[in-house]
């Protein structure tokens, strides 16, 4: 059995600190959600607020864990749209892949878990936020008036983190709602390498060398220009579902190509 680098310790070290550091973040937004309803008249600003000191969590967060060293981060921007009314998507690998989303994104309404509206700690913070419950049963209709007013809807298409970087079993979801929206969508592109905060695996059991996080903010994509929206709208459904899967195989693997020339 080989023996753990000093770096290694330190990394399983950070992975808790940034845990616990995690836990107590969390009751900020609950904390502030109470002074927002108790202060705040309008839903309007009650929904602004509570999402931007969401975002700004996020990033704090995101930003600790690089600088305590848990791993190294490479952010490219290459989308110059405004983000307002879109779809987001992201590939979903890491316990973190939300955060990085939220991070970097204005005013996004996120589809959650329903079990976060009967949490008695969460359900004011998800509510103010104007979240929705994946659970809802009109939730593209939700989905579509949200986009109607310039909120971005943040969505999973696999749902839950995959295995491993091209398993990619896509969901109708996404594309369900960017097509009854008729509205744009804005690919988000994260991998780790090597991978790391996956799903069933103890937060301590990290990889031998630091991983590195790339992330994407790929250029928006139009519907009209990934399928034909000329077909009934179930066919389009599931050409746009499967569109978006084969952009991101082949976005992974350019992004792993380019990993392996540095």
């Amino acid at each position: 059995m080989k023996l753990l680098t000093p770096n290694h310790y330190w990394r399983i070290i950070a992975a808790g600190t940034s845990y616990i550091v995690f836990a107590i973040g969390a009751f900020f937004p609950v904390i502030h959600a109470v002074l927002i309803a108790l202060l705040t008249k309008s839903s309007d600003e009650r929904q602004n607020k509570i999402r931007k000191t969401i975002q700004r969590l996020c990033l704090f967060y995101v930003n600790f864990m690089r600088v305590l060293g848990l791993f190294s981060y490479d952010l490219k921007h290459l989308n110059n749209d405004k983000i307002i009314g879109k779809v987001i998507v992201s590939n979903h690998s890491m316990l973190i892949d939300a955060l990085i989303v939220l991070a970097y994104t204005d005013n996004v309404c996120c589809v959650v878990k329903g079990q976060l509206f009967t949490n008695p700690v969460t359900r004011l913070t998800v509510g103010l936020a104007g979240y929705i419950p994946n659970t809802e049963e009109n939730l593209v209709e939700a989905a579509v008036e949200k986009l109607s007013t310039g909120e971005n809807i943040l969505i999973f298409p696999e749902g839950t983190r995959n295995r491993y970087d091209t398993q990619l079993e896509f969901k109708r979801g996404a594309a369900n709602i960017a097509i009854h929206a008729n509205c744009d969508i804005v690919p988000f592109l994260i991998t780790c390498s090597p991978r790391a905060l996956q799903k069933f695996e103890s937060w301590y059991r990290l990889p031998k060398i630091k991983s590195k996080i790339f992330v994407r903010i790929n250029p928006t994509l139009k519907i009209e220009d990934c399928i034909d929206t000329s077909l009934a709208k179930t066919i389009q459904y599931r050409r746009l579902t499967s569109y978006l899967r084969e952009y991101y195989l082949t976005a992974i693997q350019q992004l792993d190509s380019y990993t392996d020339s540095e």
